[in-house]
């Protein structure tokens, strides 16, 4: 990252500088475990769990994220560990709820963007404002997206998010009124080509939104069930989105917590550097895992 991005004094995201304090609890806790034996130990209740969170240090690198997230639904973390995702995990639980599993009973993913895929997890083209899972009956509240190796170019794979307040508002402001219905008013499907997973209802509803191009899309394409304006109220929502969010640079150990309920988060178009033409090459990496409920701090 350069000493620019470094200094972004971001208008609209709170920053959080984790201590040397903290980053060594951190460290210390994650050599101590494998990170399938962390991961069991959060799943399973009669398991013990790392003592670290007792330090006064974790205390209050807790009490800033909970005070950041309650004033703002989304937070950049710097200067974390970088590991095999074990602190990601770790650093996770200043976010209390329930982790959400996948295959295997994992919890933490890891993604190397890649030039020869089109999955939307890890192409390197742009990708969109969306919420994860968003075709899932319940979807998760919560992404924890942690800069493993940023990418080789330091202007790309830029992050945004949108909170949904802002995004509402903003389209009100720009008299998009049918888009805003479109979000508020509208019952539409959504379906996944790759899981063959299906839903239909309100995007917004409850103050919560869930939402991605593709799956709408996809839905379009197999059901036949959207407006004939799809394409012109997705394009305004990818503007106002843009309008109302700022880049945010992640360099190696930096990481975003966000609300998937609450905001939009959007990744920018990435690069790769070959070392060695075609499957060799240097790439933006990151680890990802998701929290079932919003995060509930005790008083």
């Amino acid at each position: 990252m350069t000493s620019t991005q470094r200094e972004q004094n971001l208008m609209n995201t709170i920053e959080i500088i984790m201590s040397p304090a903290v980053s060594h609890l951190l460290e210390i806790t994650a050599k101590t475990y494998s990170i399938d034996e962390l991961e069991q130990c959060f799943l399973d209740p009669a398991s013990s769990q790392p003592d670290f969170t007792s330090e006064p240090a974790w205390h209050d690198f807790v009490d800033q994220v909970s005070n950041a997230w309650k004033t703002n639904h989304h937070i950049v973390i710097r200067n974390m560990p970088t590991d095999n995702g074990m602190s990601t995990l770790l650093a996770a639980l200043s976010l209390p709820a329930r982790f959400k599993t996948y295959r295997g009973q994992k919890i933490v993913k890891h993604f190397k963007m890649s030039p020869w895929t089109e999955e939307l997890s890890h192409t390197i083209k742009e990708g969109h404002f969306h919420t994860d899972i968003n075709t899932a009956p319940i979807p998760p509240a919560a992404t924890v997206i942690h800069c493993i190796k940023s990418d080789p170019d330091p202007k790309m794979g830029v992050s945004r998010v949108a909170l949904l307040t802002d995004l509402i508002n903003h389209l009100e402001e720009v008299g998009a009124t049918e888009t805003r219905k479109f979000l508020t008013e509208t019952q539409v499907g959504m379906v996944d080509d790759r899981k063959h997973d299906a839903w239909s209802g309100l995007i917004v509803e409850n103050d919560a939104i869930r939402f991605h191009p593709e799956t709408l899309r996809a839905a379009a394409r197999r059901l036949n069930s959207q407006p004939e304006n799809l394409e012109a109220h997705l394009t305004q929502i990818h503007e106002s989105a843009l309008a109302v969010s700022e880049p945010i640079y992640l360099a190696s150990g930096d990481a975003i917590f966000v609300s998937n309920k609450r905001a939009l988060h959007y990744r920018g178009a990435c690069t790769v550097k070959f070392t060695r033409f075609p499957r060799e090459f240097q790439a933006r990496e990151i680890y990802v895992l998701h929290l079932q409920e919003e995060p509930q701090w005790s008083v």
